[in-house]
């Protein structure tokens, strides 16, 4: 199995003391679904399952599936076969989070045809309230420059709506570069447009952030890049995106005035063309960690020229969400990734590594809650990666 170099720290989870994990466990999942209830029209048997989820936690112990006509069924019985009868604080974070929104669409029948919420996202209202509130102030009719959309790109992952809803004022303001390889990159991208190869993106929400991812790959398709747009094949941490929230925030996009058209025109002849392509996989709603990839995405990716992973969720995905120390170099976790990896992402959760220690020290007394509060960005690029090998 490809796997980071060192040995495997814990994972987090909810049992550990005053964590934000334990918090998202015993607080915000809970809200989560009762935003679910609130947003969503659903009938009576819909609204009791959401109600016995949330009674669930965080004592009783994760049970399995039952929505039988699911094509990802048989995955979950075997995420969850290793951790029968361990309880929501028990089991690792990753795989409590991961189940709770699987769970969430289990309530509502997502995948029974016969059923009312058959193929409804249950954060549509959200996604849709993100976007609307979503400035293009800046933009013009050309591409962006690749650094302007490199830094759109990371500090659009703000809008994360699993933690500061659409409707609230509650957002995390400032913003601060706790790393930053940006020069690297672009000077990995001279290579990449001599050789007109592709780029992978892994995105992580719809809404604001999507707009701004759109417009990376803008700009990278305006300098011969080819682009690979990689997308939740369901509903899933109430933001994150879907193919039909990328086609959705393209054609929001092709009404607005001026500049916004002239991008999504662009983007559209992108995808007329195959130039510009969405994908979903199973893995990326799943709770396994990046090593633990399955194969045929495994060689899709170690195509890439380079491979772009947006966001904390994905960030977590790669570490396997564990207690990494953060001083940790990047190479000696991630060195199994199929391409050169470039990760954009703010801090939102209790993981992190490849960082000096001086300057987490210095952030942590400027903000003590810089691990989570969403004001900290890392741009985090490594070329030591397998690439297939």
């Amino acid at each position: 199995m490809r796997q980071p170099a060192l040995p495997l720290p814990p994972p987090l989870r909810g049992a550990d003391p005053d964590s934000f994990a334990h918090d998202t466990v015993v607080r915000r999942l809970p809200a989560i679904a009762g935003r679910v209830l609130t947003e969503n029209d659903l009938d009576h048997q819909a609204a009791r399952a959401i109600a016995a989820l949330v009674a669930e936690i965080p004592s009783a112990p994760l049970r399995p599936l039952t929505d039988h006509a699911a094509p990802d069924l048989a995955l979950w019985q075997g995420y969850l076969a290793p951790y029968a009868g361990q309880d929501w604080l028990a089991v690792p974070w990753f795989l409590a989070e991961t189940y709770f929104y699987r769970r969430i669409l289990e309530a509502i029948g997502y995948f029974q045809p016969r059923v009312g919420a058959y193929g409804r996202d249950p954060y549509a209202r959200q996604k849709r309230m993100g976007l609307e509130q979503t400035s293009l102030a800046g933009l013009n009719d050309e591409p962006l420059p690749l650094d302007a959309a490199l830094r759109g790109a990371l500090w659009g992952n703000q809008a994360d709506l699993s933690l500061w809803p659409a409707d609230t004022s509650d957002r995390p303001g400032g913003a601060t570069l706790l790393a930053d390889d940006g020069p690297a990159v672009l000077a990995h991208f001279d290579t990449l447009i001599a050789r007109s190869t592709t780029v992978d993106v892994v995105l992580d929400n719809a809404g604001a952030e999507l707009v701004h991812d759109l417009l990376l790959a803008d700009a990278l398709l305006a300098r011969g890049l080819r682009v690979r747009l990689h997308v939740k094949a369901h509903p899933t941490f109430v933001s994150d995106a879907t193919v039909g929230d990328a086609r959705d925030t393209i054609a929001w996009l092709a009404e607005r005035p001026g500049p916004g058209a002239t991008a999504a025109r662009r983007l559209i002849a992108a995808l007329a063309t195959g130039r510009l392509t969405l994908h979903d996989d199973w893995f990326w709603t799943s709770p396994l960690a990046g090593w633990e990839m399955p194969e045929a995405l495994f060689h899709t990716l170690a195509t890439s020229g380079l491979l772009i992973s947006k966001g904390d969720a994905n960030y977590r995905r790669w570490l396997g969400d564990r207690h990494w120390s953060a001083d940790t170099p990047l190479e000696a976790v991630l060195g199994y990734a199929p391409a050169p990896l470039l990760l954009l992402r703010t801090c939102k959760s209790e993981v992190a590594i490849g960082l000096d220690q001086a300057r987490v020290a210095a952030a942590n007394a400027r903000d003590p809650q810089w691990m989570t509060s969403g004001r900290w960005g890392l741009v985090q690029f490594l070329t030591m990666a397998t690439s297939g090998v």
